[in-house]
């Protein structure tokens, strides 16, 4: 079953690394922007068909050769949680490198062909836009804080009665293989990460609020429909994420005050339903929403401004993926090459939005 999982998340990880140029806006490919006149040039087209087909390849040898691995060389479960990860990874850093040198040749290929030539670059804006958000309500984020909270608060009334050792790791099979001593830091430490957690999700609902839309000015009624939606059901993401690792979190927390509630099939199913559930949800948002609410069908239509362009942004995405323009004001932007957001890294707030987080995470878990 393990290798089941394992080999899931490499099939999910290629097949979604393989089809994201697919999911993206058409006017943005491997991180470069493009103007709607040259959306369907077979050279681009082509760069995409090959991106795919590449990636899609490369991930599926990689993935028949895993299975064969495990399969008959049975290794022990330390070594196949071991080598699994870093077939992951290794399988990710090949789609982006391959990225990356896709983004060469696009940016090459918008040069010399002179794309923005005779063009005049405007930014469409909607002045109503923060008032037709329709993003999920706020309280609705903080209600499980609140949750985690009452949990952290119900610890400390049950103290006396756990166990002098805490479990702070589970293995494979959802048997516990790490402890703490019981201190009055350790016994609330997990319900701490998942608060940290669920702050993150809600700045991330909270940011689009103040992240400016970018309107394609070819049809600006579309963008701004697709661009509202979007917001929507990446909110609506971010809560269904919020309430499955409370959930999770949740229950591993109370076994550890409850031992009685404690169970390694749940231990071992609950994180494996999350993860299949996540996953799923996540490429039906992908496909059906997809960057920008690009894939989403609009009827709108309005007159494409004659001869204008929206604003060419490559100076300020690095490698089409980091976004670093000091004279925007917003903290999240949308990403260039994948489905959500990113930060504007010249921001300062960003880099704490960044790594507070991760910061607290971390000395939380160093602490045990």
């Amino acid at each position: 079953m393990i290798i089941a999982l394992f080999g899931f998340i490499l099939l999910f990880i290629t097949i979604l690394q393989a089809f994201m140029p697919k999911f993206l806006k058409p006017t943005e490919a491997f991180g470069v922007y493009i103007p709607d006149s040259h959306t369907k040039d077979s050279v681009v087209i082509k760069l995409k068909n090959t991106y795919t087909t590449v990636v899609l390849t490369f991930g599926m040898i990689i993935f028949l050769v895993y299975l064969w691995w495990a399969l008959t060389q049975k290794p022990a479960e330390e070594t196949l949680a071991l080598v699994s990860v870093g077939v992951q990874f290794t399988t990710l850093f090949v789609s982006i490198g391959y990225y990356f040198m896709m983004h060469l040749r696009m940016k090459r290929l918008k040069e010399t062909q002179g794309w923005l030539i005779g063009k005049s670059e405007v930014r469409v804006v909607d002045v109503k836009f923060q008032e037709k958000l329709k993003l999920i309500p706020r309280v609705l984020f903080i209600i499980p804080m609140f949750v985690t909270i009452g949990l952290i608060i119900y610890t400390f009334m049950k103290y006396d009665q756990m166990p002098e050792m805490i479990p702070t790791h589970w293995g494979p099979t959802g048997e516990a293989d790490a402890f703490s001593e019981k201190t009055y830091f350790s016994v609330v430490a997990l319900p701490l990460i998942l608060l940290v957690m669920q702050g993150m999700f809600l700045m991330m609902s909270e940011g689009m609020k103040f992240s400016g839309a970018r309107l394609n000015p070819a049809n600006k009624k579309a963008s701004l429909v697709q661009q509202l939606a979007f917001r929507k059901y990446t909110s609506l993401l971010a809560l269904f994420i919020t309430i499955g690792i409370t959930l999770m979190m949740g229950y591993f927390h109370l076994q550890t005050i409850h031992p009685e509630i404690s169970s390694s099939l749940i231990m071992w199913a609950l994180p494996l339903t999350f993860l299949i559930l996540t996953f799923a949800v996540v490429g039906i948002y992908a496909i059906k929403v997809g960057q920008s609410g690009s894939r989403l069908k609009v009827e709108e239509n309005s007159p494409a401004i004659e001869n204008k362009i929206a604003v060419d942004e490559d100076r300020y995405w690095k490698g089409g993926m980091f976004y670093m323009n000091k004279n925007d004001p917003s903290i999240m932007v949308e990403k260039r090459f994948g489905v959500g957001w990113t930060l504007n890294f010249a921001h300062p707030i960003s880099w704490i939005v960044l790594l507070m987080p991760l910061l607290l995470i971390f000395g939380i878990s160093f602490l045990l």
